[in-house]
C-alpha cells in the first residue's frame, strides 16, 4: 500500500508531465518564458540613443520608462525587473538614464549612485573586467573619468588566436567593444595611436568572425546586453555602417511590448534539455513525444566549427544549431539524449561525447567555452566537470577511463574545506556540491571521502522546512534564508545518488517540500538561480525548474519502489 506522500508524488509527476506535453511545440521543443532584463534594457536604450537616435526615439523612451518602473524601493535595480538590488545592474541603469536625459532623470540617478557608494562603489566589484565595464558606462554618461581605468590592450588581437583565445574566451566581443569605447573617450596618443589603428582593424575582423557564427545577423551571443555593448563600440570607432546597422536592427527587432528587452533571445535548448531529462527520469523515456524532443535536440547539434573559440563541430549552444558552443549546454543536451534507446540517433550522441571529451582541460577539469582558459569566469568549473563525468559514465566510459579518472582527481583536489563546491553558472553552493555527489555516485564512489563530505555538507545546509537555498548570492542587503525548488531538487537527486535512503526523514521532507511548492497548473515557480554575470546578475528559467523537479521526484519514486517489499504471490 502506498503512503499519502507516495500517492502525491505520482499525481504530481503526472500533472507536470501532462502540462509540459501540452505546451510542447510540434518540433519537439518547449517555449521558454525569458525574463526581461535590466542590463539588456539599459544597454539597448543607451546603444539606440547613440547609434539610431531619431528613428529609435520612441523605443528609447519606452525603455527608459520601463527602467524607471522597474526600480526597487531602495532606488536600485536587480538583474531582472523586481528582483533584489545588485550593484552592476544599478550602475548600468543609472548611467543609461543619465545619458538619455540628465535633467529629467536627476533624482533616480542620484538615489542609485548614492546606493552604489553606500555599498563600496564600483571599486568593490571583485571582477576587474566588470568593474572596468561599469566605470566605462559611467564615463560614457559623463558621470566618471575613463582615465581612471587601465587601458584595454586591443593589440592582443594582432597575435594568432591561439595566443589570446584562452585569456579572452567568451569575453572577446565585449573586450573589443570596450576597447573601442575607451579609445573614443580617451584617444591614444603618440606611437600608441598607430598601434591602435592596426589593432582596431584586428578587432573589427574578430567581431566579424564571432558574428559569422551567430544564429542571427548582429546577434552577438543572442544576448541583447552584449549586442548593445558591441553596438556602442562599433559606433564609437566609426565601424562600417553595415556592421553597426546589423546590431541596431537586432535590438529594434527584439524589443518587447512593454518596452523592455529580454536577457537573452534563445534559452530553449538548455531548458528543454532539463525538461527532457526530467520527463525521462519520471517514467516517460519511451514516450514518442519525448522521442520527438530528443530528435529536436539532435537537430540542434552544431555541424560547423566555431573558430573564435577553437571549437570543432559537434557541440551545442543555448540558441540552437548555431551560436556559441559550450560545455555546460552540451553536457546537458547529452544527458537528455542518453535517455533514448540504443538505436535512436546513436551517431550524434557518440559525436557529442567525443566533442565534450576533446574539450577537457589538461588538468582534468572542464570550463565552459574554451579549454585551459585563464579567464576565471570561464573555468575550470566543478559543476561542469562533474556533469561531464556523469554523461561520460552514462555513455559507457569506465570510472578508470583516463579522462574520467583525471576529472575525479581534479574534483578531489578542489573541494572546499566545508565539503562544498561552487558552480560558475548557477548561484550558491548547492548546485555544484550536488552535481559532484551525483558524479561520484555514478562512478560507484559513494564511500570516497570527497563524496561523504559533499553529502554531509548538503545535509547540513538543509533548511528546517526541508528545502535548500543558495546561501550567499551577492544581493545587496540582508536576505532571509529561503529555499528554492531548483536547489532543493538538485540536493534531493544528489543525496539519493549519494546513498541516502528514500525512507530517510530528510529525504521525505525534501520531496514533500517540492510537492507543496507545485502550482495549480502543475509546474513550479522559478527562482533566480541562473547567472548572467557571475555573482552580479541573475535570471530565472521556467524550464530548468520543471526539469529539475521532475528529475528529483522521478528519482525519489524509483528509490521508493526499489526499497518496497515485494508482493507475496497467492
Amino acid at each position: 500500500m502506498c503512503s499519502a506522500l507516495d500517492s502525491r508524488v505520482e499525481a504530481s509527476i503526472t500533472q507536470a508531465a501532462e502540462t509540459m506535453f501540452a505546451l510542447q511545440r510540434p518540433d519537439g521543443s518547449w517555449p521558454n518564458r525569458r525574463p526581461t532584463a535590466v542590463l539588456g534594457t539599459a544597454g539597448a536604450v543607451a546603444a539606440l540613443h547613440i547609434a539610431d537616435r531619431e528613428r529609435s526615439r520612441d523605443l528609447v523612451g519606452r525603455g527608459a520608462g520601463w527602467l524607471l518602473a522597474a526600480r526597487n524601493a531602495d532606488g536600485g535595480w536587480g538583474g531582472v525587473g523586481g528582483a533584489p538590488t545588485q550593484l552592476v545592474p544599478t550602475v548600468i541603469a543609472a548611467a543609461s538614464l543619465h545619458l538619455l536625459d540628465p535633467a529629467g532623470h536627476r533624482e533616480p540617478v542620484r538615489r542609485a549612485l548614492d546606493l552604489v557608494r553606500a555599498h563600496g562603489g564600483v571599486e568593490s566589484l571583485a571582477d576587474p573586467g566588470i568593474a572596468h565595464l561599469a566605470r566605462t558606462f559611467l564615463a560614457l554618461a559623463g558621470l566618471g573619468d575613463i582615465k581612471d581605468s587601465r587601458r584595454i590592450p586591443l593589440e592582443l588581437l594582432l597575435l594568432p588566436p591561439r595566443l589570446w583565445r584562452g585569456r579572452l574566451s567568451f569575453r572577446v566581443a565585449p573586450f573589443v567593444a570596450m576597447a573601442f569605447l575607451q579609445a573614443r573617450l580617451a584617444p591614444p596618443a603618440g606611437p600608441g595611436r598607430l598601434l591602435h589603428r592596426s589593432a582596431r582593424r584586428a578587432g573589427l575582423r574578430t567581431l566579424g568572425r564571432v558574428e559569422a557564427g551567430e544564429n542571427e545577423r548582429g546577434g552577438y551571443g543572442g544576448d541583447n546586453w552584449l549586442v548593445a555593448l558591441v553596438c556602442l563600440g562599433l559606433t564609437s570607432t566609426g565601424a562600417p555602417a553595415a556592421m553597426t546597422a546589423d546590431t541596431v536592427d537586432y535590438l529594434r527587432s527584439h524589443v518587447q511590448a512593454d518596452g523592455s528587452w529580454h536577457i537573452m533571445q534563445g534559452l530553449d535548448l538548455i531548458g528543454g534539455s532539463f525538461v527532457a531529462r526530467g520527463l525521462a527520469q519520471a517514467g516517460y523515456a519511451r514516450d514518442e513525444r519525448l522521442a520527438r524532443a530528443r530528435q529536436w535536440l539532435r537537430g540542434c547539434q552544431q555541424d560547423r566549427a566555431f573558430p573564435v573559440f577553437g571549437a570543432p563541430p559537434g557541440g551545442w549552444g543555448w540558441e540552437g544549431p548555431r551560436g556559441w558552443p559550450n560545455f555546460l549546454d552540451s553536457a546537458t543536451a547529452l544527458s537528455a539524449l542518453q535517455t533514448g534507446d540504443e538505436t535512436e540517433g546513436a551517431e550524434p550522441l557518440r559525436r557529442g561525447l567525443r566533442w565534450l571529451q576533446s574539450r577537457q582541460d589538461r588538468t582534468g577539469s572542464w570550463g565552459t567555452f574554451v579549454p585551459d582558459t585563464t579567464l576565471a569566469n570561464d573555468g575550470p568549473c566543478p559543476y561542469v566537470t562533474a556533469q561531464a563525468v556523469d554523461v561520460a559514465l552514462a555513455g559507457g566510459a569506465s570510472p578508470d577511463h583516463p579522462g574520467v579518472r583525471r576529472a575525479l582527481d581534479w574534483l578531489r583536489a578542489h573541494q572546499r574545506p566545508d565539503g562544498t563546491y561552487e558552480a560558475l553558472w548557477y548561484r550558491g553552493l548547492t548546485p555544484g556540491t550536488a552535481m559532484v555527489l551525483v558524479a561520484f555516485g555514478r562512478a560507484g564512489r559513494t564511500a570516497d571521502p570527497v563524496a561523504r563530505r559533499a553529502r554531509d555538507a548538503l545535509l547540513r545546509a538543509q533548511l528546517p522546512d526541508g528545502s535548500w537555498g543558495p546561501g550567499d548570492t551577492g544581493i545587496l542587503g540582508d536576505e532571509p534564508a529561503r529555499g528554492t525548488v531548483e536547489e532543493t531538487a538538485w540536493a534531493l537527486r544528489a543525496l539519493l545518488a549519494g546513498g541516502v535512503p528514500a525512507a530517510d526523514p530528510r529525504i521525505r521532507s525534501a520531496a514533500d517540500w517540492i510537492l507543496a511548492a507545485q502550482q495549480p497548473d502543475g509546474l513550479w515557480p522559478a527562482s533566480q538561480v541562473c547567472m548572467h554575470i557571475r555573482n552580479l546578475a541573475y535570471y530565472v528559467d521556467g524550464l530548468i525548474v520543471t526539469g529539475l523537479a521532475l528529475t528529483a521526484l522521478g528519482g525519489y519514486r524509483s528509490a521508493l519502489a526499489a526499497t518496497a517489499p515485494a508482493k507475496e504471490e497467492v
